[in-house]
């Protein structure tokens, strides 16, 4: 009797079989979490935004500012006093903000000021407006949408 060595045409298929559906799913898994990501940095966006709006009806001036090193995106807050109100933190994401129709990477602290009677949004020092933010990383993103004159957030 001969003794085989190596394995049967069958048990290779099988096993690359196997490692195909693994790969596929740890592939849909990790597409859900990055899509996650994404999804939950720009409601935590939404909600600073609001938060602050709410300070600055209260006759307080205020505003939000955007921050970004390397793959982690900070919003922050703050009244005019500089007390912190409210913040977000997002790894793994990067963010890009619409000023008067450009679009342009967060890459050095981006602020955005609110009118205190209207709750709109002031101009930026270059005379536009934020008009849109972008949460994204890689092909997932999500788009919010700010109107200049009520300063309302919609995605």
């Amino acid at each position: 009797m001969k003794k085989r060595n190596g394995f049967t045409l069958v048990e290779v298929m099988i096993t690359v079989a196997i490692m195909g559906v693994l790969a596929s799913t740890v592939g849909i898994t990790m597409g859900i979490l990055l899509g996650q990501r994404v999804k939950s940095m720009a409601a935590d966006t939404k909600s600073v935004i609001q938060s602050t709006q709410t300070v600055a009806f209260s006759r307080d001036d205020a505003y939000v500012e955007f921050a970004q090193n390397g793959d982690r995106v900070t919003v922050t807050a703050y009244s005019s006093a500089g007390k912190k109100i409210n913040s977000a933190e997002g790894n793994n994401v990067q963010m890009f903000v619409t000023i008067g129709g450009s679009e342009v990477a967060v890459t050095t602290p981006v602020q955005m000021h609110f009118n205190r009677q209207t709750g709109g949004l002031n101009p930026q020092s270059n005379g536009g407006y934020i008009s849109q933010i972008r949460v994204t990383n890689g092909k997932r993103q999500v788009i919010l949408k700010i109107s200049k004159l009520t300063g309302k957030v919609t995605y």
